[in-house]
């Protein structure tokens, strides 16, 4: 599909649409649990959905209305010999496949889009040794056959690959008999995400214990059922915070907790680093523009930000550097390039290397064509982008959106933006 916009500037009162990562974590912890759980609000994005039929062929019972799910968990040993199809969602599938292994059952896992490609190295290396086989049935990672049961242990794995391998090992660890540790041979990167987990188990009543080398899993845990809020989703709220910095009057953000594990809160201290200005109106927070200036970024606990700081970039005066972001590379595209070209695209002056994106602002944005190279944050960081440039932008493969963001177009025009989405 084919996203026109025209230039116009965004205003209004806006509510962050529910975590992605959270509901992600709500749901596999409900599923786990013995009894019934409610989680809310829950958005059914391409990603959640493929989380939600993962578990369902776990044989978790999953009902979602008016963005309330209410969960049945997951009573018994799952039959065995099943697919699991995860679409485009690394979440899904990394968090999953250790489930699969701790119940000791038969599952294929198949994926869409780059997802295949994606490296799964961390659980090719340890669990082997643990009593799981792992089969590639063709040449890329999935189609991907699981079978035997997973034992508890230790678990040498590093801390700069992607946080999801750490997310699904606290997930499984628990469910084994006996104790496990997981033991980091270098630096946590996205530490957030791990800590959002380590917060989601604890809601479930299952506890890990942070140690000096990683962390610690008891098993024979038993997840119990709850009630459950989902946060609101300061990654996917970050693009509405950014078109609030480039407006006058800006937009006020609601639904967004401050004591948040979430990573990407760090975009309302980044977004001050640029020079914007930022308040507390109540339990809101508006963003509006002020006098823009370049920055350097440490990306490496921050990797979904990195395309929208890019296009904050392209605005500020001066130079906007944003290093450690080689991991980039291995997402829905590689957002290192993908985020360069769709700049450039536009008319600005933007470059990268294997690990970093740089981007010197100034010059006036021009209409183009950007392809979102089926990228959800490429697709959205190009319609902020859009809203500034001197005529209309296309982007192609707007669609892309629906991985985390669906109802994205429809929060764009509602406040004030021209984002008429049509058939390519």
């Amino acid at each position: 599909m084919i996203a026109a916009i025209q230039p116009s500037k965004l205003t209004g009162r806006y509510t962050a649409p529910p975590s992605k990562s959270d509901s992600h974590r709500a749901l596999i912890g409900a599923a786990l649990a013995d009894g019934f759980s409610h989680v809310a609000p829950v958005v059914a994005s391409a990603d959640v959905e493929a989380t939600r039929s993962a578990l369902e062929m776990l044989e978790a019972k999953i009902q979602i209305q008016d963005n309330l799910a209410l969960v049945q968990g997951i009573s018994r040993t799952p039959a065995g010999h099943i697919r699991i199809h995860c679409n485009e969602s690394g979440s899904s599938l990394r968090f999953l496949i250790p489930i699969a292994a701790a119940f000791g059952i038969e599952v294929v896992f198949t994926g869409s889009g780059k997802l295949p490609q994606r490296p799964l190295g961390v659980y090719h290396e340890l669990f082997p040794e643990k009593g799981v086989r792992l089969k590639r049935l063709e040449s890329d990672e999935l189609p991907l056959k699981v079978t035997g049961q997973l034992h508890a242990g230790r678990f040498l794995l590093p801390g700069n690959v992607s946080s999801q391998f750490i997310t699904g090992l606290m997930f499984a660890l628990p469910l084994l008999d006996g104790d496990s540790e997981l033991v980091l041979t270098s630096p946590l990167e996205s530490r957030p995400y791990v800590d959002m987990t380590i917060s989601a188990l604890a809601r479930f009543g299952v506890a890990v214990e942070e140690t000096e080398q990683g962390y610690r899993v008891a098993g024979n845990q038993r997840y119990t059922p709850c009630t459950y809020r989902v946060e609101g989703d300061y990654s996917n709220a970050a693009f509405f915070a950014a078109a609030g910095l480039l407006s006058e009057q800006g937009v006020v953000i609601d639904g967004l907790a401050g004591d948040s594990r979430q990573g990407d809160r760090e975009i309302i201290d980044l977004l001050l680093r640029f020079g914007g200005r930022v308040s507390a109106e109540g339990e809101a927070i508006r963003i509006s523009r002020g006098k823009l200036r370049g920055i350097q970024i440490d990306a490496s606990q921050i990797p979904d930000l990195v395309p929208i700081l890019s296009v904050v970039g392209a605005f500020a005066e001066g130079e906007t550097r944003i290093y450690n972001a080689h991991r980039l590379k291995l997402k829905e595209s590689d957002r290192l390039v993908s985020t360069t070209e769709a700049l450039r695209a536009l008319g600005a002056d933007a470059f990268c290397d294997d690990d970093s994106i740089t981007v010197r602002g100034g010059k006036v944005l021009h209409s183009g064509v950007v392809s979102a190279c089926n990228d959800h944050r490429i697709a959205m960081s190009a319609a902020i982008a859009a809203l500034f440039c001197d005529g209309e932008v296309l982007i192609d493969g707007a669609e892309a959106v629906n991985k985390s963001y669906p109802q994205f177009y429809d929060d764009y025009n509602r406040l004030g933006g021209s984002a008429n989405v049509r058939m390519g």
